[in-house]
């Protein structure tokens, strides 16, 4: 009890130095708050979970029940290998080992983030901390090989860099276009459904800016936050994605960030996306 009322008092005191900062000097202020404000969830969701069994690799902190310790081995190599090809797809570091949580079923995943039993997420970023729905629930076969490809370690991993260079100044269709896209170039790996057909009826960029996660069509709106990342990758280059991102990272709006590095302004820049992913978006 003593130790983690010592952190608690520490967490006060660092963001009291924060705010001090912050009013001598106004600039970019969420890069001050936004990673104080993600370290104190590391560290709930560490207290949260410490009577959980640990298993540690090179670069992650795994937290795992007893009855996911026939495959935390499995998870941690996952891990692993998804670490460098994220690390350099996005020219970054971490200076901390990551902590990443194995749920056994999906009312225990659920529970924690508010969600109703439909859904069916296999990992999920939130606040520093990978978690991910244990593989023995879905994966038909448990094979590593299977797990590292059609898994969601490098898709959530990405978020964790991401969110790490630019201190959570993006919108949700971006990050999840990123993933996506990052997620593609080293496993391969694409959603495709029925639902996720690109046709006329593609949700514009007001509604993937401000109610991403409300959209009807989530399936859709996943593919086209990919088609957007990847017209401006393959269309202006993989320079001018490095670019959008670090202009995120100094702080600028996602408009900004568009208007700088591909000198177009947001509606140049959906009507080129929207019609380039017509064109060449074929299941």
């Amino acid at each position: 009890m003593r130790k983690i009322i010592i952190q608690d008092n520490l967490l006060i005191m660092v963001l009291i130095m924060t705010v001090l900062v912050m009013l001598k000097f106004p600039i970019r202020p969420q890069s001050l708050v936004y990673p104080l404000v993600r370290y104190t969830a590391q560290v709930k969701m560490n207290l949260a979970t410490r009577s959980m069994n640990v298993y540690e690799t090179e670069h992650f902190i795994i937290k795992y029940d007893q009855e996911d310790a026939d495959v935390v081995s499995m998870v941690g190599q996952a891990a692993e290998d998804a670490y460098q090809p994220v690390i350099s797809e996005l020219d970054s570091t971490l200076n901390r080992k990551t902590l990443l949580i194995i749920y056994p079923d999906k009312e225990k995943m659920n529970k924690l983030f508010g969600w109703s039993g439909t859904q069916n997420a296999m990992g999920v970023y939130w606040g520093g901390v990978i978690q991910i729905l244990s593989p023995k629930v879905w994966l038909h076969e448990l094979s590593a090989e299977e797990f590292i490809h059609s898994g969601p370690m490098v898709h959530e991993f990405t978020h964790l860099v991401f969110d790490h260079i630019t201190s959570g100044n993006y919108p949700r269709w971006f990050t999840e276009g990123l993933a996506q896209y990052v997620e593609y170039k080293v496993n391969g790996y694409e959603w495709r459904t029925a639902d996720n057909i690109i046709k006329d009826n593609m949700y514009n960029m007001n509604e993937l800016d401000d109610h991403f996660d409300q959209l009807d069509n989530q399936a859709l709106a996943y593919r086209e936050s990919l088609l957007a990342v990847r017209y401006i990758a393959q269309v202006h280059g993989e320079d001018k994605l490095h670019k959008v991102i670090d202009k995120l990272r100094h702080g600028y709006s996602m408009k900004k960030a568009i208007k700088i590095a591909l000198g177009l302004n947001y509606m140049e820049f959906e009507a080129g996306w929207q019609q380039w992913a017509r064109e060449n978006d074929q299941h």
